[in-house]
């Protein structure tokens, strides 16, 4: 059942983002920010040169032959920062004070999560990449990536809502860069993805978090709502978007 649920919540952020011509502005200026962002076409570019040749392979290999950073421990590694990453999403969406919309930011944090997931989940459907260690061909992109990318990206917009010092606020927010990248790093080193792979994941992930935030947590603008209504065998979900004030 969570696969299709996954799957879901990443064809409801589809179907948003592309009409978003038609929709209101609130949801077209939210999809230009989140895909202007360098944490989304930056990783999207390097996948693309990566593909040139036999690059992605050449840096994958290394890495999964070297182990740099995390030796032995990779995959386990892995699993421990992206869920650091997601428990940190938590503790400063619990930390945000209650007028700058927490349980909001919960809400929609998890939305993004299952949101991103679901795409990450259809594009391995569909590409069917090989993983370097031969263990499969869901490859492309990588989930781990993606799940670390998007909670790091909430992440560091609680922390610009929270009432906490600059310094502070930026070592977390650094901290939170260093478990996404982390992540996706060690997938590598554990063989499980190639270099695009964690690099698309990492866009991926943040492209969709930005967005949900961008269109849905901004504060000082009514919350959309997102519901479910159950008809037959089946049941359809229903997005209901706020237009800006004065619009």
């Amino acid at each position: 059942m969570r696969p299709i649920l996954v799957r879901l919540m990443g064809f409801a952020v589809l179907a948003a983002l592309a009409g978003c011509a038609s929709s209101p502005p609130r949801l077209g200026e939210a999809a230009l920010a989140a895909a202007k962002s360098p944490r989304t076409w930056v990783p999207l570019a390097g996948a693309a040169v990566l593909s040139v040749g036999d690059l992605d392979d050449s840096l994958s290999d290394w890495a999964a032959d070297e182990r740099p950073l995390f030796g032995g421990r990779a995959a386990a590694v892995s699993d421990d920062l992206r869920n650091a990453a997601v428990a940190g999403f938590f503790v400063t969406a619990l930390a945000t004070p209650a007028d700058k919309g927490r349980w909001q930011r919960i809400g929609w944090g998890l939305t993004a999560l299952y949101a991103q997931g679901g795409v990450v989940e259809g594009l391995k459907d569909v590409v069917g990449r090989q993983r370097p260690d031969g263990s499969g061909d869901r490859s492309f992109p990588s989930g781990h990536a993606g799940v670390a990318s998007s909670a790091a990206t909430l992440g560091q917009r609680n922390l610009c809502a929270s009432a906490i010092a600059p310094r502070w606020r930026r070592t977390a927010s650094l901290s939170f860069d260093a478990l996404a990248l982390g992540a996706g790093w060690a997938r590598m080193e554990a063989e499980k993805h190639h270099a695009a792979d964690v690099l698309a994941g990492y866009a991926i992930g943040h492209f969709i978090t930005a967005f949900v935030a961008e269109a849905f947590i901004e504060p000082g603008l009514p919350a959309a709502e997102l519901s479910f209504q159950g008809f037959g065998n089946g049941g359809a979900l229903r997005l209901t978007v706020p237009l800006r004030p004065g619009r």
